[in-house]
């Protein structure tokens, strides 16, 4: 008898202590997205949109199937404008336009750094070099002495301002995307 007690309260306890453990949260971690990412660092005194514009090897010209676009707001400080390329894209040239195609005054900017990054390697283009990295349209006017980007028109009033990669930039992108 004193067996079939001791049993039973072994089974008692048993029941009891389990109803009163609390069941934790499973929590389940979302890997991170790596992204080929630009990341501008300037001074744009207005409110526009910036358009980055990139080649991944399916496409032979820029076009807006391939672009990422971006809201800026003015400021007299420097700020980062980044654009993530979509999930798997990476960038294989770059073009990236200032405005929406028309002409609205823009006063200069002054670009400070270019960050391009994908899975923990990166290039930095400090503002004395970027000129060796990109090159400007006719619709940007360069002024070294201020270091300072300002936007015109040409002769038949068109508008289209941007900055394209050059050789030297299509080497850097090769070794950030290995």
């Amino acid at each position: 008898m004193k067996t079939k007690i001791i049993i039973a309260s072994l089974f008692l306890a048993l029941f009891t202590s389990c109803k009163n453990e609390e069941k934790k949260p499973v929590v389940v971690e979302e890997p991170k997205v790596e992204t080929f990412d630009v990341a501008i660092d300037l001074i744009i005194k207005a409110d526009d949109e910036m358009i980055l514009l990139y080649k991944d090897g399916t496409n032979q010209w820029f076009d807006e199937d391939h672009a990422v676009w971006l809201g800026v707001k003015g400021s007299n400080s420097v700020q980062t404008a980044t654009f993530n390329l979509p999930e798997g894209v990476i960038g294989t040239d770059l073009r990236f336009d200032i405005g929406r195609n028309d002409f609205k005054g823009l006063e200069p900017i002054e670009i400070k750094k270019i960050t391009i990054s994908y899975k923990g390697k990166r290039f930095e283009i400090n503002q004395d070099k970027v000129n060796d990295y990109f090159s400007t349209n006719e619709f940007i006017v360069y002024d070294p002495a201020t270091k300072q980007y300002s936007f015109k028109k040409n002769d038949k009033g068109e508008y289209d301002p941007y900055f394209q990669s050059k050789e030297p930039l299509l080497a850097e992108l090769i070794k950030v995307a290995q």
